[in-house]
């Protein structure tokens, strides 16, 4: 069955149009990915951005066009975090219909079981693993074993989010990386204890770890040399250390950096190495793959939670 699978996240918008048999993806027609900053001001306001849904409008269209190009059997979008907290939600949702997109706005606890399916799939196909993606609003934390999710945690923390409540200048400076610090590891300790005491390897998902893995490998974002590179704790340390005494301009001419991240890129590390310092991590493996992947999996499944017919 071929798929067209949106995961409208808080910072970026993601395309994946796919073909699935028996849940498994077995060819990719198309992956794309755009940072729009969908959740610029939402923490503050809770309210879209004009700007952010004029990005998102864009974005969308182009999608909407590319979808139509591809000719998919189903098609569905998920948005996460920031459609979740703002009181204008209507804008993006009629947006989405204007453009024949549907669309679902999902709560934190089942965005965390399509992230767990999307982001192990092809990684850890048997055994336990520890899952965290690092969204611009909120960051979820799965442990499961194989491909039965067996827990699965939304906390409020985001690169984008705290970005805009805490850093106020480039480079950042030490007093702000570490009040950056105790906010993460405040909201860590909200984790249920099956989450802190979980077993495996660590996945990670999303921008933060990517982008990091790109900038390492010092070359242009490419899945197939980025899905399943490993890095350690320490590694994640350096490079936060480093980005944080950047300007925003000199991280955005790191090789394999996205521009567009350069400006959040190193809250989203604090709250990784955050994560790894909690959950005892020493090493985590990337995953190019997350909830686009599992939205399309979940649309094959006739008794998905998600199936829209």
């Amino acid at each position: 069955m071929k798929v067209a699978a949106l995961d409208l996240g808080s910072n970026t918008f993601l395309l994946l149009i796919a073909e699935i048999e028996g849940r498994r993806v077995t060819k990719v027609y198309h992956d794309e990915c755009r940072v729009t900053r969908l959740a610029q001001g939402v923490d503050r306001n809770r309210m879209f951005h004009p700007d952010a849904l004029a990005r998102a409008q864009k974005c969308l269209t182009d999608y909407a066009q590319t979808i139509q190009n591809q000719r998919p059997e189903k098609v569905l979008a998920v948005a996460t975090s920031a459609a979740r907290d703002v009181r204008n939600q209507g804008e993006l949702i009629g947006m989405l219909a204007a453009l024949g997109i549907p669309v679902q706005i999902i709560p934190g606890h089942l965005e965390a079981k399509i992230t767990y399916h999307g982001a192990v799939n092809d990684l850890v196909p048997d055994g336990k693993c520890r899952v965290i993606d690092i969204g611009g609003g909120s960051t979820e934390f799965i442990v499961g074993q194989g491909k039965g999710q067996l827990f699965g945690q939304s906390l409020n923390v985001g690169s984008v989010r705290m970005t805009e409540q805490m850093v106020t200048a480039h480079p950042i400076s030490a007093s702000e990386l570490h009040a950056l610090r105790l906010a993460v590891r405040s909201k860590l300790a909200e984790l249920d204890p099956r989450v802190a005491s979980g077993q495996g390897p660590l996945i990670a998902v999303a921008g933060t770890p990517t982008t990091l893995a790109a900038v390492i490998l010092g070359v242009p974002f490419e899945a197939e040399k980025i899905h399943g590179y490993r890095m350690s704790a320490d590694a994640v340390e350096r490079w936060l250390q480093k980005m944080g005494a950047m300007t925003v301009e000199e991280r955005a001419r790191l090789p394999g950096m996205e521009p567009l991240r350069a400006d959040v890129i190193v809250t989203g590390l604090v709250i990784l190495a955050e994560s790894m310092r909690h959950l005892g991590a020493t090493e985590l493996i990337v995953s190019t793959r997350g909830v686009r992947f599992g939205v399309a999996m979940e649309l094959a499944n006739e008794n998905s939670e998600l199936f829209v017919g």
